[in-house]
């Protein structure tokens, strides 16, 4: 098990977890969705290219419109 900063919680989460796989295992819609991984903003492309490690940082942010 691997601990992991999401949104400033701390969260346990399985070994060899990509942010793909964090996004899909929490039913995250990716619309509408900007990931920061370690304070860099990751493109969607590279989701499933990143695997999370013990300490990391994520910030999950969704954009809402509205008026």
């Amino acid at each position: 098990m691997i601990t992991v900063k999401v949104n400033g919680q701390n969260k346990e989460m399985r070994d060899n977890i990509t942010i793909s796989d964090f996004l899909n295992d929490n039913s995250i819609d990716l619309i509408g969705v900007t990931v920061e991984h370690n304070f860099k903003i990751i493109n969607p492309n590279n989701f499933t290219e990143i695997t999370l490690q013990d300490q990391d940082t994520l910030e999950i942010l969704r954009f809402v419109g509205g008026g």
